[in-house]
């Protein structure tokens, strides 16, 4: 995993942990997805590390309440997120072992 593709996947995880425990909005996790600089800047990542961030975001981004709420992202998705993004990261009960930074 590259330097950038771990930074940004720990972010990731932790600014949902952060709207999962309410100190986050879900407007300004939306917000923070759309000006993330993946979408400009990925060239040092691997296939497998773009893939994961833009899956993540893309979830993010379905949260939006212009999605319909068939395919509107859940709480219990954005928690499973967590998990792809940062194994061991536990978005509702914190760390159990390194918290991303």
């Amino acid at each position: 995993m590259s330097r950038k593709g771990a930074l940004w996947r720990g972010e990731l995880a932790q600014r949902i942990a952060e709207c999962l425990a309410g100190s986050l909005s879900s407007e300004d996790l939306l917000e923070w997805a759309l000006d993330h600089p993946f979408f400009e800047d990925r060239e040092q990542l691997s296939d497998d590390e773009q893939r994961i961030i833009a899956q993540a975001l893309g979830t993010v981004l379905q949260m939006a309440p212009s999605e319909p709420p068939g395919t509107r992202t859940s709480l219990e998705q954005l928690a499973a997120l967590v998990e792809v993004l940062w194994p061991g990261y536990h978005a509702a009960g914190g760390p159990a072992g390194a918290e991303p930074k």
